[in-house]
């Protein structure tokens, strides 16, 4: 199972290799997010699996119950690095550059993500492992294509082929898990 871990690291070592915006910074950052998503999704798929966890929770209402205590986690994290004074001079200074658009384009973008996180907990909750991962995997694949398609990305070879190797990686890693449990 560990074996097919290698894929993953490699890829992401070769699409990174010709990537002159990379810092380690943003990578610890990256890999933090992946260990709070991975961890997240373990943890609920334990809850949902248990069936004692109250007489309305179900997996869209983990979700819902686990978002709200994220928020209440993150606001006092939030207010301590930027400050208020510093998130209401950055939320004016981008509604004045952007004004009603910038507001509906920040009002989309967290209906859209709720909506995406939602869609998630009711595939890993009617799901099995394996399913779930290989549609995981598909849904990355789409992501990036569309990035590059929408954002005009240039991607060299080394960039392609690394890529590739990683999402196959993840998708080896994910049936290898699910095979040697």
């Amino acid at each position: 199972v560990y074996a097919s871990l290698l894929p993953i690291i490699g890829g992401v070592g070769l699409a990174s290799a010709s990537e002159m915006s990379f810092n380690w910074l943003c990578f610890g950052a990256a890999m933090g997010s992946n260990l709070g998503s991975a961890s997240r999704a373990v943890y609920s798929k334990k809850v949902m699996a248990s069936g004692n966890i109250g007489k309305n929770m179900d997996s869209s209402n983990i979700y819902a119950v686990l978002t709200i205590m994220a928020t209440f986690m993150l606001i006092p994290i939030s207010f301590a690095i930027e400050g208020p004074s510093a998130m209401l001079k950055g939320f004016h200074a981008a509604h004045a550059k952007g004004g009603a658009k910038f507001l509906w384009h920040m009002i989309y973008s967290g209906f859209f993500y709720y909506a995406y996180n939602e869609v998630a907990f009711l595939a890993l909750g009617k799901l099995d492992p394996v399913s779930h991962a290989v549609s995981n995997t598909m849904k990355r694949v789409v992501i990036i294509i569309t990035a590059i398609i929408v954002f005009g990305t240039p991607v060299t070879p080394l960039g392609v082929a690394g890529s590739s190797i990683a999402i196959l990686g993840t998708l080896l890693y994910s049936l290898a898990k699910n095979k040697f449990k």
